[in-house]
């Protein structure tokens, strides 16, 4: 098994949050000057089979600073600008839970969270390169779930993914579901790996139950009330609950692109001891522990004048997310400004187009015959 530091997660696909942005910036301009290429070209594959990138790997704003613009609009409609394709992936990513994982409308898909976790991965590394205007971004949801459920070694039936989107009211058929997750592979570089904070709560969890008890630990622990007495499990399970939950908004927003599991993890645990401090301030039995102290008193090596700025800024950014901020979905969305972005996507996409034109040609045949016509009308 691979060591979280070595893995290609932390190698590759940690960004700083203007890289992100300028990833996202840049698929957006491929996608604009693909899209007029390809409406000069006569060729049906061509427009059909759009190109796989894979650029947000290693990715440096210096190496495509002078890349041009591109076109804005075509046929008059104005392209879809980074921050819409942006809000249409972070939707797509909320979604994940409720296709596959514990919480799954359909019962033979209900799996660990480590599944979605996954998904929503993978979903957001894919876009960082392509854009939503090229790939649907409904398919590469259900692939995303489809190869999650596969590199997490719980594998579902592609027949029951199919009918989950039916309950969803979103159906997506088989015979896309696979196509777009041998896209899903190529935009991701193949790298499956993926590491998730909720490993790293239990983990803390478990050795601040035996660290706070030691001769070196227990000053770190207080009681309100002047209550003196050892932690226990019990103690730390309202901690590590809300901390789990923290954690289910954290894995559908662009912070684990942005932070390790681990770090992610003990910020979790950091907003989850005020939060419970905050709700339980009469109770005897809500400990307030320090854990920047437990950081650097028990990994040694740890440098606490670094970590401390980056869990302060971590930990402000998790308390955003219950406003639907760093692109977490789960709340606080607007479904007006999200229909007015489908409605622009429609008129500037590549996919879909095919079967536009079969309707299209269908209604003028059966415009072309007067007997269908007066059929149809009456």
């Amino acid at each position: 098994m691979c060591e979280p530091k070595e893995s290609s997660q932390l190698q590759a696909w940690i960004f700083k949050p203007d890289t992100l942005d300028a990833c996202r910036a840049r698929a957006n301009r491929i996608a604009r000057k693909r899209l007029v290429e390809r409406q000069s070209n006569d060729s049906e594959a061509a427009k059909n089979h759009p190109t796989v990138e894979c650029f947000a790997r290693h990715f440096t704003k210096e190496k495509y600073m002078d890349e041009e613009e591109g076109p804005l609009e075509i046929d008059g409609n104005p392209f879809l600008d980074p921050s819409e394709e942006a809000l249409l992936v972070s939707f797509y990513a909320s979604k994940l839970p409720t296709l596959i994982g514990p919480m799954a409308q359909i019962p033979r898909l209900r799996r660990e969270s480590k599944v979605p976790a996954t998904a929503v991965m993978l979903l957001r590394r894919f876009f960082l390169s392509n854009s939503v205007m090229m790939f649907d971004p409904k398919t590469i949801m259900v692939a995303a779930a489809f190869l999650a459920s596969k590199v997490e070694d719980a594998m579902t039936d592609v027949r029951y993914l199919e009918e989950g989107t039916q309950k969803m009211n979103a159906p997506v058929t088989q015979a896309e579901i696979i196509p777009a997750e041998i896209s899903l592979l190529a935009g991701i570089n193949f790298e499956l790996l993926c590491f998730h904070p909720y490993k790293a709560v239990l983990a803390f969890t478990e050795d601040l139950r035996t660290y706070l008890k030691s001769d070196r630990g227990k000053h770190l622990v207080t009681f309100p009330n002047d209550v003196h007495r050892p932690i226990t499990g019990h103690d730390l399970k309202p901690m590590h609950d809300a901390a789990q939950l923290i954690v289910n908004d954290v894995i559908v927003s662009d912070i684990p692109l942005l932070y390790t599991p681990a770090q992610i993890g003990l910020a979790a645990l950091m907003v989850a001891n005020e939060q419970q401090q905050q709700q339980q301030q009469s109770k005897d039995d809500v400990p307030q522990i320090n854990l920047l102290g437990y950081l650097s008193q028990r990994f040694e090596e740890a440098e606490k004048t670094n970590m401390t700025p980056l869990l302060d800024n971590l930990c402000h950014m998790l308390r955003g997310l219950k406003e639907g901020k760093y692109g977490c979905a789960n709340h606080h969305v607007d479904m007006q400004v999200l229909k007015g972005v489908h409605k622009k996507l429609k008129k500037c996409r590549l996919w879909g187009q095919k079967d536009k034109k079969k309707k299209r040609k269908k209604d003028n045949a059966e415009g072309s015959d007067p007997e269908k016509k007066r059929a149809k009308t009456s």
